[in-house]
């Protein structure tokens, strides 16, 4: 077992996998962008003109079975669930936050990015053990700023006086479509924490509206495990 870890993690956290087998390389792409600039009377120069975004790129494979000498720890997932789950975090075109710990012997790998390309494959001597290579892309987070112009009485011309001071990042989390019932929970409480991840319209009425053939003629009395509709 490395002290290197391989995290892909999705929707903030809600969704994780750590990779069973550590890639024999990973191969990171990074730098500056270059614009050559022609001034008549000096000549040629060459000036930065902005980070391009990074590039990550590895491959492994997710094993049938666990073993010591090469997995790093015991409770490994099955292949097709690591396939499944990379496969449909690429589909839903979202970013995913990669984490590679102890890359480099510091503090590691930790980048907002996009799947641009997942393959796998399975290998003639290797029953149930599926191979992949994976590309990623860095995610920029852009938001733009808002500004404020006065207008000249004397001309009429707009003038920037004043731009929000940060851009707002992104949430990556999505706003959940359905809910399942835990102890303690009451429609009141559930529409509560629904407000607090982006259903701002939510009420205990209208979470029983939404769900009344699964909830029953009771309102207030909902069963641990049930499955509720977050109505939009």
């Amino acid at each position: 077992m490395s002290t290197m870890q391989f995290w892909l993690k999705f929707n903030n956290g809600a969704e994780v996998l750590r990779f069973p087998v550590n890639p024999p390389e990973i191969r990171v792409e990074s730098g500056y962008n270059w614009t050559t600039i022609n001034l008549a009377q000096a000549g040629e120069f060459t000036i930065p003109s902005g980070h391009p975004l990074t590039k990550i790129s590895f491959s492994s494979f997710f094993p049938r079975d666990y073993n010591a000498s090469y997995c790093e720890y015991p409770e490994i997932p099955k292949p097709t669930e690591c396939t499944d789950k990379i496969a449909s975090w690429k589909e839903k075109r979202q970013p995913v936050r990669l984490i590679v710990t102890g890359f480099g012997g510091g503090k590691g790998l930790n980048y907002a990015m996009c799947i641009t390309r997942f393959d796998f494959w399975e290998q003639a001597g290797s029953p149930g053990d599926i191979y992949f290579t994976l590309e990623m892309q860095e995610y920029r987070f852009i938001t733009l700023r808002p500004v404020e112009a006065a207008v000249s009485k004397a001309t009429g011309v707009k003038t920037v006086i004043k731009a929000a001071s940060k851009p707002i990042r992104p949430n990556e989390k999505e706003i959940p479509t359905t809910y399942t019932v835990k102890s303690g929970d009451t429609l009141t409480k559930i529409a509560q924490r629904m407000r607090t991840q982006g259903h701002k319209d939510i009420d205990a009425h209208k979470l029983y509206t939404a769900n009344k053939k699964v909830i029953g003629k009771n309102m207030n009395l909902i069963k641990v495990g049930q499955v509720l509709t977050i109505p939009k």
